[in-house]
């Protein structure tokens, strides 16, 4: 593992919410200002079948392979690292923290009304696992709202991916330090 230390970004909120959309917008501005960084969507490092059934979420293997994402990434020297995950506790978020070794974490957490969740999750989940997701929707939703470990709260009802992405862009105050030529 590096010893550069990232700037840390946890993107967390319930299922529908807008995570993985607002952290990819953000990548996006970061490119057009030419910040380097990385973006991990890190439910994408746990689809692995069967899961032990003491790590339903696959929380361990995330960590595993987020250290070998991050390990790689290491190679253009990134400094920021954007993260896209349900963060149920100060503890996830410490966990993912240590992966990577990181000295500054900033928690972001997105909320929404239970209507705006269930109408994304329902024009995203199709299949057969859409009910699954909804009742996951709902659930964290009110169990993420009793929490108070998030550096951030954005309400995501009626605002656009990159609308919140700019806002959270210019809070966090992600800008020159480190900026990198164009290849």
């Amino acid at each position: 593992m590096s010893s550069t230390a990232p700037h840390l970004v946890l993107i967390s909120g319930p299922v529908g919410v807008g995570k993985t959309s607002v952290a990819q917008e953000m990548s996006s501005l970061l490119v057009e200002s030419s910040i380097a960084h990385t973006f991990v969507d890190l439910d994408a490092l746990t689809y692995t079948y069967p899961r032990p059934h003491n790590d339903p979420f696959g929380q361990a293997l995330a960590l595993k392979n987020l250290q070998a994402v991050w390990a790689n990434a290491q190679d253009v020297d990134p400094g920021i690292l954007l993260i896209a995950r349900v963060i149920e506790t100060e503890d996830g978020a410490r966990k993912i923290a240590q992966a990577v070794q990181a000295d500054t974490c900033t928690i972001v957490q997105l909320r929404a009304s239970d209507e705006t969740l269930l109408k994304r999750v329902r024009q995203r989940e199709t299949g057969t696992g859409r009910a699954w997701h909804e009742a996951r929707a709902l659930d964290l939703s009110r169990s993420l709202s009793a929490t108070s470990f998030a550096d951030l709260i954005l309400n995501t009802d009626q605002r656009s991916p990159i609308d919140l992405a700019k806002e959270l862009l210019q809070r966090l105050a992600l800008d020159q330090s480190n900026k990198k030529e164009r290849l």
